[in-house]
């Protein structure tokens, strides 16, 4: 099987900005003013401040037990020289393959922090898909201390060696049989922010 590859730069705003959250999220969007690369990003901002809230950023759908799945993505997070730094890093959760919001137990994800310092950085996992998992929901975490509680994402790329698998983005409009599947969950994009 070949890989297939997908990404997302957060550059369409008609497009959901997030798949879905969990958690204290408490606004997300397009952020215009500190992208990584292009015009715009993600942001999300939590409030309060208080558990690990999460936007699901992609879906990877068709895959069976054994397949692996590659996803990275740059993150920044808040730093005021006061509070610790706002961070961010990968998770996953598996899901049904007909519903992103259903909760299949979870994937684990990367042990690594990315965005410290106020700094654009790389976060990246390879999930295997484990014994009777056909779905993964990939999760960007953050981590918010005192008024460091945003967190920007820029340029996702996902890959998976399973080439009938379907990957659906955040910050990209989905196809249509994928935004009958995310329901509710992935129709708002949010507020601009600049």
């Amino acid at each position: 099987m070949a890989d297939i590859e997908a990404s997302s730069g957060w550059e369409d705003t008609s497009a959901p900005a997030i798949l879905g959250s969990f958690g204290n999220l408490f606004d997300y969007g397009y952020e215009t003013a500190d992208p990584y690369a292009g015009g715009s990003s993600l942001f999300m901002i939590e409030d309060p401040v208080s558990g690990t809230p999460q936007g699901y950023v992609a879906w990877v759908t068709g895959l069976s037990e054994g397949d692996t799945v590659t996803a990275t993505m740059w993150m920044k997070g808040a730093s005021n020289g006061v509070d610790n730094d706002g961070k961010g890093r990968l998770w996953g959760h598996y899901s049904d393959n007909e519903d992103i919001t259903t909760y299949l137990g979870s994937a684990s994800g990367s042990p690594d922090y990315a965005g410290e310092g106020g700094i654009w950085t790389q976060a990246s996992h390879t999930w295997t898909i484990a014994e009777g998992q056909t779905a993964l929901v990939i999760e960007a975490r953050m981590y918010s201390y005192g008024s460091n509680n945003i967190v920007l994402g820029d340029d996702l790329t996902v890959s998976t060696n399973n080439d009938g698998a379907m990957i659906t983005l955040a910050g990209v409009v989905p196809a249509p049989g994928a935004i009958a599947l995310l329901g509710v969950a992935g129709l708002a994009s949010r507020r601009r922010r600049g």
